[in-house]
């Protein structure tokens, strides 16, 4: 951990990492090495995979991934919550400035462009798997992941809804629900059976707006369907 030590001498503000000082940015890195690292182990080898095979992924000292994490659980909880954070993000920026149609459309292109891989879809595949024997890990996985889009999704048109640029009849998480089925529909089915469904940008522009336009003709008052 010697070039840890040497991001972190001429830091003003450092915190300590196995007792050795270090810059809150290098602490931000070395985090976000360890959630790509268990990523990229959880989807190859399953989550049976130890701790000590990740912190040699991440190349960092198991106390690193301890003091970090704690176990295995909880880096498997902050890494769906990563993952979570991205898709949700659209929902928490500037919010109120946009037409709820661009806001939907955004929140789908971040599905097609973060989840809709090939690689992700791996490690989706991997977690159904890990499920049968961890009851614990699918529960986990959905309360870090799908939970939270599905939460931020509904909170967002509630508050849509309340002044007035959407109408539900009051039941936002139905609306959310909805959605988000639009979205998936097929494009997960075929994913999680291991066939292609990688979409070029203009295929996932289209596929977006066709969602939004969908969702906002069921729900949106009709001064907004324009």
């Amino acid at each position: 951990m010697g070039s840890i030590g040497a991001m972190s001498r001429h830091s003003a503000a450092a915190v300590s990492l196995n007792n050795i000082p270090v810059s809150q940015s290098a602490i931000l890195s070395i985090r976000a090495r360890i959630l790509e690292a268990a990523a990229e182990m959880f989807r190859s080898q399953g989550y049976d995979v130890s701790m000590d095979a990740i912190a040699g992924a991440a190349n960092v000292s198991k106390q690193t991934l301890y003091n970090q994490f704690g176990n295995k659980e909880e880096l498997f909880k902050a890494m769906v919550a990563d993952r979570a954070a991205a898709m949700r993000a659209p929902l928490q920026v500037h919010a109120l400035e946009r037409h709820p149609r661009e806001m939907l459309a955004d929140v789908a292109r971040q599905y097609y462009s973060h989840a809709c891989t090939a690689y992700e879809m791996g490690y989706y595949r991997m977690i159904i798997g890990a499920s049968q024997q961890f009851p614990e890990i699918g529960e986990a996985y959905y309360e870090a992941g799908p939970k939270q889009i599905l939460d931020a999704l509904t909170q967002w048109i509630g508050r849509e809804e309340r002044i007035g640029r959407l109408d539900t009849g009051g039941e936002p998480q139905y609306a959310a629900e909805h959605f988000l089925g639009l979205v998936t529909a097929r494009v997960e089915a075929r994913g999680l059976l291991g066939l292609d469904i990688e979409m070029t940008p203009r295929e996932i522009e289209r596929r977006s707006r066709f969602c939004s336009d969908i969702f906002m003709r069921a729900f949106g008052p009709s001064r907004l369907h324009g």
